[in-house]
């Protein structure tokens, strides 16, 4: 992430802060991100309470291994498996966790495709995240967190369109904000500025390869987002080819 883009959603978080303390209320910001990595821990500095949702099994292990060179932070991996029922945890990496209840700051999810969806990646490796290719990874938030809210989302995964539609329902609020990046080359993700949510601030100028670029993104007040990502009624655009 071009540090431009990251200084801006620092900023957005430093805010949240100091108003919360002038305020007093509440214990600090919660953040969801989907597509763990190197701002797991860098942004998770910044908030309350950071939830990390990952769908690669090979890059889960390298996020073990980036914790445990952080050992004095309270940090959870679970690897979490899906079936028609709902999802268990089947294996779990944690350290300097409190012995009661209390949540971990930094909580990693990682996600174990279907072979279903394995199968799918394989066929359409150059074309779009579609939701098939990552339904239990994009499902998660409102499967297994479904009864969460958060202050801030960071979507910066597989599935960007998809997810950000399926987090609405967990955002803190209309002035909740999202963050999506790599904005700039890839206009598919623009659809969801056409149907679910208004731009507030962008940092659109980005040394990243690739293109980069970041959006700041609050939902439009008329979208809840209840409807299953399937059943989806399209107001301004069709639905994309690539959606499901």
């Amino acid at each position: 992430m071009d540090p431009r883009e990251q200084a801006l959603v620092v900023q957005y978080l430093q805010k949240f802060n100091q108003t919360a303390r002038q305020k007093q209320i509440g214990s600090g910001a919660t953040m969801l991100e989907y597509g763990a990595g190197s701002s797991t821990f860098f942004y998770s500095h910044y908030v309350h309470r950071y939830v990390s949702i990952e769908h690669n099994m090979d890059y889960c292990r390298i996020l073990e291994r980036m914790a445990a060179s952080q050992p004095k932070r309270s940090i959870i991996i679970s690897y979490m498996k899906s079936d028609s029922s709902g999802f268990i945890e089947t294996n779990r990496s944690k350290q300097n966790v409190p012995l009661s209840n209390a949540k971990p700051s930094i909580q990693i999810y990682c996600i174990i495709p279907t072979n279903a969806m394995l199968s799918s990646r394989l066929r359409h490796a150059q074309g779009h995240s579609t939701y098939s290719m990552y339904q239990n990874y994009v499902d998660f938030v409102s499967t297994y967190l479904h009864d969460q809210l958060f202050d801030f989302v960071l979507v910066d995964g597989r599935a960007r369109p998809q997810v950000a539609y399926v987090v609405l329902k967990h955002l803190n609020g209309l002035h909740a904000k999202v963050f999506v990046h790599d904005w700039n080359e890839r206009k598919g993700y623009h659809v969801i500025v056409d149907e679910f949510y208004n731009i507030v601030s962008q940092q659109i100028e980005s040394i990243q390869g690739g293109g980069g670029g970041l959006v700041v993104l609050e939902r439009k007040s008329d979208v809840i987002g209840t409807a299953k990502i399937a059943e989806i009624q399209w107001k301004k655009s069709k639905e994309p080819s690539w959606w499901l």
